[in-house]
C-alpha cells in the first residue's frame, strides 16, 4: 500500500520524494495508510517565479488528525524534517 497523495503529486514522485517518506515510515513500523500527503507547488509574482522549484508538503497523520506543512525544493529536505518530528512523537506513535 502506497501513502496517498493528492496535489501537485508529480513533483515529489519524480524526484523519489514519495519513496524515500514511503521507506522512511516502513523503517520506523509506520503503516503507509496511515499517512495522506497534499503537494502544492509554490507560486510567485513577478520575473523570479519561473525559477521557482519550491513546493509545500502538508503531512496529515490520519489516526491522530495531525498534520504538519514541509518546505520542498532544491534547496529543502522536507522528507529528514518529516522523519525528525515523527521520530519526536509530532505524529503519535505507530497504529
Amino acid at each position: 500500500m502506497t501513502v496517498s497523495c493528492e496535489g501537485d503529486c508529480g513533483v515529489i514522485e519524480r524526484l523519489g520524494e514519495k519513496q524515500d517518506f514511503e521507506a522512511a515510515l516502513t523503517r520506523r513500523r509506520y503503516r503507509h495508510e496511515d499517512f495522506m500527503l497534499h503537494v502544492l507547488k509554490s507560486v510567485v509574482r513577478g520575473k523570479r517565479g519561473a525559477w521557482n522549484q519550491d513546493y509545500a508538503v502538508t503531512v496529515a497523520h490520519v489516526g491522530s488528525g495531525k498534520t504538519n506543512v514541509y518546505r520542498g525544493g532544491p534547496k529543502h529536505d522536507w522528507v529528514r524534517l518529516c522523519m525528525a518530528d515523527i521520530d519526536a512523537g509530532l505524529f503519535g506513535p505507530p497504529m
